[in-house]
């Protein structure tokens, strides 16, 4: 497979992008030594770590280690404690402690989604406090309304960024994530109105559907930019970043709106090639940056053009409370 395609005229748009807009690098890595642990959100949040507690998210704590394909990826990349080492960990897993003393404390808990709790929690927690929510998110708390940031860090590990754990480990080089089917089945967990885990509703729905897309192509991009070798990884990528892509041209078409002619412009302007780093994070910080703005600013209900786009089928059966 090729990774080259025709330039494109969007280049100029692309740099345009990247010389005048602020753009978002991608997300930071977790910190292990803000990480509060997921017993500091279970204490107020007990029906969603319930919900929690029936996901692959938890189980991975207690089963990844024992799969034999884990082992057999270990054993490829010389890893010895799938639990406590290595790659594996940043992913799977969640780590607390500073560095040089760290331990694995669960599997993909709440902070990997909502933001490391060290600065916010307290915050987050003051009741008395009538902007508590709207502070917390100012100190690092993800809220659920604030979908780029939370689907970055879904993609962020969905698209594997690492191109020795596929060439060389084996991995499977990203999962197939949507985020209104992997929002929607086993990992909901949307309990604020009481007990009954409520399903999305259709507003929400086509905005989980337009952002996911959005970041999907961002980080299938990152992915790309991150090939050395004509082998698996880079060509998986950019099978991913052309997909993507031809996904966002659909919604384009449906939504004719400014910033999404953009993001379909930026992705065309970087070529899907190995030694093209420079090209493509910029054009996937532009989209990062677009992205966000239509988190901010867009308004499901004027997204009614989507609803055919949208799956029916989801991951898994919701969590029901007792």
């Amino acid at each position: 497979m090729s990774f080259r395609h025709a330039h494109s005229p969007a280049l100029s748009v692309l740099a345009f992008l990247a010389l005048a807009a602020s753009l978002r690098a991608a997300p930071p890595s977790v910190d292990p030594a803000k990480i509060t642990g997921p017993d500091a959100c279970i204490a107020c949040h007990k029906l969603e770590g319930a919900a929690w507690q029936e996901m692959k998210h938890y189980k991975t704590f207690d089963e990844l280690h024992r799969r034999p394909e884990a082992k057999d990826i270990a054993s490829k990349l010389d890893i010895a404690n799938i639990k406590n080492e290595g790659i594996c960990v940043t992913c799977h897993y969640t780590t607390q402690g500073a560095p040089g003393a760290t331990k694995t404390i669960a599997g993909v808990s709440c902070e990997l989604c909502h933001g490391v709790g060290t600065d916010w929690v307290k915050v987050h927690n003051d009741k008395t406090n009538p902007n508590h929510f709207a502070d917390a998110e100012k100190l690092g708390f993800i809220p659920p309304t604030n979908l780029y940031r939370l689907a970055s860090n879904c993609f962020q590990c969905h698209t594997i960024p690492n191109e020795k754990l596929v060439n060389t480990g084996g991995h499977q080089a990203g999962s197939p994530i949507e985020l209104v089917a992997w929002t929607q089945g086993e990992v909901r967990h949307h309990f604020l109105n009481g007990k009954a885990n409520a399903e999305a509703t259709p507003e929400r729905k086509r905005m989980l559907y337009l952002v996911g897309r959005i970041v999907d192509l961002e980080y299938s991009l990152r992915g790309v930019a991150e090939a050395t070798e004509n082998a698996n990884y880079a060509k998986s990528m950019a099978r991913r970043a052309q997909a993507a892509k031809a996904e966002l041209k659909k919604i384009a078409e449906l939504v004719p709106k400014d910033e999404i002619k953009a993001i379909a412009a930026a992705a065309d302007g970087a070529a899907l090639k190995l030694n093209n780093k420079e090209q493509l994070v910029a054009a996937a910080k532009a989209i990062s940056d677009l992205g966000q703005k239509v988190s901010d600013t867009y308004k499901g209900a004027d997204l009614a053009a989507l609803d055919s786009l949208l799956p029916t089928a989801y991951q898994g059966t919701p969590f029901t409370a007792p």
